[in-house]
């Protein structure tokens, strides 16, 4: 009889010394580009240092975090960061997911859709917001121009000038730019998914619906997860085209986000420490976002 093999692997004394060594490098790197930048904002964040009135300076503490509380633009900014979110995450996940599997299923139109795909991600996000805002435009933007043609519209509305008409804009244009993400994320699932189950649920007699909601959907899961993870912590910290469209927009009360308003409030009121206090804010709302998503996950892959 053949002595069962051990499952314990042995490992040489200096291995993990090594592996110590090899992380060390990349370990620095994180604590140099992520760590020393955060701990310095959040230092700044305790000191007034408001280049308008230089002669008030000196340490704070916790003031400027209290100053938040009463700041009611704060509070717009962040009630549209949440806003769009949950429009925008939503709204690239209704677009995205049926983009990847028109990137997925064979036909000749596949690679077109792939190629689709790829666009509205490379685009640079200020350049999205530039078209778009063209696109918008109420004297010779293109969607009023298909509108009226269309015989839906009879004069061209106003979509930046107009308080809901320019929400829906923004909206539309960062679903367009975000559900590629989504797509991207979800066609590699796809990709991983066995052919054999899907061959196998057919045999049983499962309809295109049924494989797809009992057998794709949920092998799914993990790289929905993951998608739902990373596009919601990019809508909290939307700056690029709310900026944008802001300086096509009247209505910039109802399109200011967090970001937006971190970025006016260091760089054209070029009060730094309450910017910095407010980026404190900002990466305390992702974070609690993120792990929020992390124990549903853990919870769900553990049930």
């Amino acid at each position: 009889m053949n002595p069962t093999p051990s499952r314990r692997v042995r490992r040489e004394p200096g291995e993990g010394l090594l592996a110590f060594f090899l992380l060390l490098p990349a370990a620095a790197l994180l604590l140099g580009v992520l760590l020393f930048p955060m701990l310095t904002t959040f230092r700044d964040s305790l000191y007034l240092n408001k280049l308008t009135e230089p002669w008030l300076t000196g340490f704070v503490g916790l003031k400027q975090y209290a100053q938040m509380l009463g700041d009611a633009r704060f509070g717009a900014a962040l009630r549209n960061t949440l806003f769009f979110g949950v429009l925008t995450v939503g709204g690239s996940f209704l677009v995205g997911v049926p983009m990847a599997l028109a990137a997925h299923l064979p036909s000749r139109a596949r690679d077109v859709a792939r190629v689709a795909l790829l666009l509205p991600w490379a685009m640079p996000p200020v350049i999205t917001g530039l078209i778009f805002a063209w696109l918008f435009n109420a004297q010779y933007g293109v969607f009023n121009d298909l509108l009226v043609r269309a015989g839906i519209i009879q004069e061209p509305l106003r979509w930046l000038s107009t308080p809901g008409l320019s929400v829906l804009a923004m909206v539309l244009t960062i679903v367009w730019k975000t559900s590629s993400f989504v797509a991207l994320i979800v066609l590699g699932g796809l990709q991983g998914i066995p052919k054999e189950m899907i061959e196998a649920a057919q045999v049983d007699g499962a309809t295109p619906t049924q494989t797809f909601f009992r057998v794709i959907l949920p092998l799914l899961a993990p790289s929905l997860a993951v998608a739902f993870i990373f596009r919601t912590i990019s809508a909290v910290q939307v700056f690029d085209i709310p900026y944008t469209f802001i300086q096509q927009a009247p209505a910039q009360g109802l399109l200011e986000t967090l970001g937006v308003y971190i970025y006016r409030t260091g760089i054209e009121f070029l009060d730094f420490g309450y910017a910095a206090a407010l980026s404190v804010a900002l990466f305390a709302l992702s974070l609690a976002v993120t792990a929020v998503y992390v124990r549903f996950v853990r919870d769900g892959g553990n049930s």
